[in-house]
């Protein structure tokens, strides 16, 4: 008898996941159930990637692993859902986003405990950032653009350029005025799916910028996965995060050592229809992104 989200791994990558980890160890703690998820040997479809990052320090194999066959509730929207909080019954099964802090404030310690970073992914993350003078004087950049060039794991070509009208690419105009929130002279590290390309703009230019050439570790079956970038994201003390799960667990893992910038609006006009109003924290900035479509390019 618990609460389940027998979908965990199968909607969504990295940051998606942290998302439903956290919502329904935050929803079981508020009703006072128990709760489980899929064990770490799962076959799922997105790089099923919590139990190889993080720690999960108060998920018991045991107790807290499994795929009961409960009624399902699904939930696609954005902005938090009292009812599901305060009165969702015991064995039910969840799918869908519930992607605000507001799921598991109640329990903000003991996610933070739960997603610290595998001594693997950490030590060389504690090296970069120590020989740039520590996390105080570093805040981080991402760019979420994806090479519309790849094939993804399901045998499709797809990126966020190609999807642009759910997903609009952050543009300079953001990134300038973002960068102006923060001192000229702390360190910048700039994390993204496209890399290369970072390094040819002419906004990410100067001996300020870092560029994090691991950013996405890949497997034998051609997954890749974000886990030093999402540990070098954490280790900084301020933020320019995209419109992106990952990078909003980024600056959320940094615990309030700095300031964070955030894009609005988040999505583009097909998911218009979206409450979005719990999505970005209240003590982030947010600055005006223009969700227009550009040209794709590698």
């Amino acid at each position: 008898m618990a609460l389940s989200f027998k979908g965990l791994g199968n909607e969504g990558r990295l940051g998606n996941q942290m998302f439903q980890y956290a919502f329904i160890r935050g929803v079981a703690e508020n009703r006072g159930f128990d709760w489980v998820i899929p064990g770490p040997n799962a076959r799922r479809l997105d790089n099923y990637g919590l139990f190889d990052a993080f720690n999960l320090t108060n998920c018991d194999l045991e107790k807290n692993t499994g795929e009961p066959s409960y009624r399902t509730v699904e939930y696609r929207d954005m902005h938090f859902n009292e009812d599901i909080f305060e009165r969702c019954d015991d064995n039910t099964n969840f799918s869908g986003n519930f992607q605000t802090e507001r799921y598991f404030e109640n329990i903000t310690d003991s996610i933070r405990e739960d997603f610290t970073f595998t001594d693997n992914y950490l030590d060389p993350c504690k090296e970069f950032i120590e020989s740039l003078g520590g996390g105080d004087n570093c805040i981080f950049l991402h760019v979420r653009r994806g090479n519309p060039n790849l094939t993804g794991r399901r045998g499709e070509k797809w990126s966020y350029q190609m999807v642009q009208e759910y997903h609009p690419l952050c543009k300079e105009e953001y990134y300038r005025n973002a960068l102006k929130e923060f001192p000229e002279d702390v360190n910048v590290i700039v994390v993204s799916d496209l890399i290369d390309w970072c390094k040819k703009q002419p906004y990410l230019q100067g001996d300020r910028f870092h560029f994090s050439d691991s950013s996405y570790e890949v497997f034998g079956d051609g997954a890749s996965v974000p886990y030093v970038d999402l540990c070098l994201m954490s280790l900084c003390s301020g933020a320019i995060i995209a419109n992106s799960s990952l990078s909003w667990w980024g600056a959320w893992l940094q615990n309030d050592r700095g300031k964070v910038v955030a894009p609005d609006p988040w999505f583009g006009p097909a998911y218009a229809h979206y409450n979005m109003k719990d999505m970005i924290p209240d003590r982030w900035v947010k600055i005006h992104n223009d969700p227009s479509p550009v040209t794709p390019e590698a």
